[in-house]
């Protein structure tokens, strides 16, 4: 019988959202994933104890951040892609489908910008690259069906198998959203990049 008390699965999964929280609001002051424990545990309100019930270490919890936060875009990349492809008619062109593709994303950079540092982080430690899982091939392969959806309803074809093209559609975001806070019109340049990638990788239907 419950009496009203959070129950202790609720009590963790509650320690551990908010132990997310915490490393997400460091993040997006600091640029980093280099804060301390007790740093985490001074903004989240826990003790060391309370974060090693949840996270073996730092890397972790961020680790554990960016696939919560990257569950989130593809639900919502899926969707949109669907929408466009749909949607799609000769009055529409692929660069308004990219716009709008676009426009259907987390407006913050906090997700590409995390995103960045843990790949230069893998980049430099093969442990670390042992243990982040960003790129599911089933996810990618999912995603990359519907991009090819979206250049077939543009009268394309892919020339490369559909993960490589999710992959190489989201590395071009990345990388655009990555210098949007030094470039001066930092929307026209990811849709460039986006467009570029699915023209590149695809052609006219003969």
């Amino acid at each position: 019988m419950n009496d009203g008390q959070p129950t202790p699965v609720r009590r963790r999964s509650e320690t551990r959202r908010r132990l997310l929280s915490a490393a997400a609001a460091l993040f997006e002051t600091t640029g980093t994933i280099s804060q301390s424990v007790e740093e985490i545990c001074s903004l989240a309100g826990f003790t060391r104890g309370a974060f090693y019930s949840n996270f073996s270490s730092v890397d972790q919890l961020y680790l554990a951040l960016h696939q919560e936060q990257a569950a989130v875009v593809w639900e919502r990349l899926h969707a949109a892609l669907d929408t466009q492809s749909a949607e799609a008619g000769p009055e529409t062109t692929l660069d308004d489908a990219v716009d709008r593709l676009l426009a259907s994303l987390p407006a913050g950079r906090e997700w590409f910008s995390l995103r960045a540092v843990l790949l230069a982080r893998a980049a430099a430690d093969a442990s670390f690259a042992e243990s982040m899982t960003i790129d599911d091939e089933n996810v990618a392969a999912a995603l990359g069906g519907r991009f090819i959806a979206l250049a077939a309803a543009h009268g394309r074809v892919p020339i490369v198998e559909p993960a490589l093209l999710a992959k190489a559609v989201v590395a071009a975001h990345v990388g655009a959203m990555s210098q949007a806070p030094v470039d001066a019109d930092p929307i026209r340049t990811q849709r460039a990049a986006v467009a570029g990638v699915i023209r590149g990788l695809t052609v006219l239907r003969g």
